[in-house]
C-alpha cells in the first residue's frame, strides 16, 4: 500500500518505507527540512549530589520528530 508525504503529498518510495518504516515525508522534503528528526544528546549523571568526583556517566541520544507543515499549492 503506497504511503504519501505529509508535506508535499507525493508518494514516498517503497525503498524508503522499508528502511525507515516510521517516516512521514519523502526524500526531497526530508532534505528541505534538514532531516525529519532532531537528535538531542543527554548526559547521564552517575555522580552523587554534592560530590566533587568526576562524572563518568555516558550519554543517551533522544530523537524528537520535527513539526511537519504542509506545503501550500
Amino acid at each position: 500500500m503506497p504511503r504519501f508525504c505529509e508535506r508535499c503529498k507525493a508518494e514516498i518510495p517503497p525503498e524508503r518505507v522499508d528502511i525507515l518504516p516510521d517516516t512521514r515525508v519523502c526524500v526531497k522534503c526530508s532534505a528541505d527540512m534538514k532531516g525529519e528528526f532532531d537528535m538531542i544528546l543527554v548526559s547521564e549523571n552517575l555522580a552523587k549530589v554534592g560530590s566533587l568526583k568526576k562524572n563518568y556517566g555516558g550519554y543517551t541520544v533522544r530523537k524528537r520528530r520535527k513539526p511537519i507543515t504542509p506545503l501550500e499549492d
